[in-house]
């Protein structure tokens, strides 16, 4: 009898029968619930993305180190076969009797077979002008490091393969330019600053010369103490405080460039002004080419061979070395060696580290 009572209770009395008359609980999440699981999630993402950034950048930076290694290596590879360190282009100079033809190669090129680019170097020839040729936009991913992410394409820079690895040109081409640099020690060292991919003077062009080579033993630092190659980056860096500086400035955007070409270097200014060289740029007025382009411009950066000034510090001035790593640039000795530059060191000390003739040992 009382089970046939319950069997015909009414559903509503049947959950009187429950403990603590509680009722059934619904499947699923509330929106409260949701809300906090996707705030929980959100700031899990915060404090992972970070880390993940820097992780990234940690294995963009070992790949721009290998690069410039592989650069480097190459030097040395031309430094054996040929007993110097390639000069930084192949020019002949626009002036004088009798006339010689402007090739522009650079030691980009000149490095090629020491590299595993023997078949881009099989199609070039070094007795003809570098202008027009086909290499000369030609890919070589070891010449980009992957921190900088404007003009891939030779195509955004009028059909020019850029590089973010410049040679050394100290600021030898200046002719009364000494650095009065006060060591640790007190002494005064009057370097030159010659950089290992700078310029000679002779008597047909005394300010301007042409490349000059270097043996191993015309490098009294060693070549564990000397400069070779550091990086640059696609838009160069710009500042208001002049040269002499390090870390002074901020980088430049795609309308307001300065790069470097990888294959197609430059010999003297009253060449920058006219073509071919200033085909860079097309819209480029007189040899806006070569100087600090002004704010606002748009189309194909304004570009040089590939070499940095040492009075550009670095993260200073778009003639200069840069780097888009944060607070530090790598460079290559020229032992091979890779290593970073705090962008903080003293503007002296970087002068005596590029300068291949100083004879001042920095053990820094």
């Amino acid at each position: 009898m009382i089970v046939e009572q319950c069997l015909c209770l009414r559903p509503c009395d049947r959950r009187a029968l429950r403990p603590n008359n509680r009722p059934s609980s619904p499947g699923g999440f509330t929106l409260v619930e949701l809300l906090v699981v996707i705030a929980i999630i959100g700031v899990l993402i915060a404090l992972l993305l970070p880390a993940v950034q820097s992780a990234r950048e940690s294995s963009r930076r070992s790949s721009c180190q290998n690069k410039l290694k592989q650069l480097g290596l190459g030097m040395l590879n031309h430094l054996d076969a040929k007993k110097t360190f390639p000069p930084r282009g192949v020019w002949g100079i626009e002036t004088g009797s009798p006339p010689f033809t402007e090739n522009h190669h650079t030691w980009i090129t000149l490095i090629l077979p020491y590299i595993e680019e023997q078949g881009l170097a099989s199609g070039i020839d070094l007795k003809q002008p570098a202008w027009g040729k086909p290499h000369v936009k030609a890919s070589l991913p070891v010449a980009r490091c992957p921190s900088d992410p404007f003009f891939l394409k030779p195509s955004e820079t009028n059909d020019l393969t850029i590089t973010n690895y410049a040679g050394c040109e100290g600021i030898d081409w200046w002719q009364n330019r000494y650095e009065g640099t006060l060591l640790s020690s007190g002494v005064v060292c009057n370097a030159w600053v010659t950089g290992v991919l700078g310029q000679s003077r002779t008597a047909r062009a005394p300010v301007h010369g042409e490349p000059h080579t270097l043996k191993a033993a015309q490098i009294p630092d060693g070549l564990s103490k000397t400069l070779l190659l550091g990086e640059v980056t696609s838009v160069g860096f710009f500042n208001d405080k002049g040269l002499d500086q390090m870390a002074d400035g901020v980088p430049g955007t795609p309308s307001r460039a300065y790069a470097r070409a990888a294959f197609v270097d430059v010999t003297v200014p009253g060449s920058i002004a006219q073509s071919p060289w200033k085909k860079a740029n097309v819209a480029a007025p007189g040899d806006w080419i070569y100087k600090e382009p002004g704010p606002g411009n748009t189309g194909p950066p304004g570009m040089s061979g590939p070499v940095f000034m040492t009075r550009g510090g670095v993260n200073s001035e778009y003639l200069g070395a840069q780097s888009f790593h944060l607070g530090f640039i790598d460079i290559a000795m020229c032992d091979g060696s890779v290593r970073p530059v705090r962008e903080t060191t003293d503007w002296r000390i970087w002068n005596l580290i590029c300068s291949a003739d100083d004879t001042q040992v920095i053990n820094e």
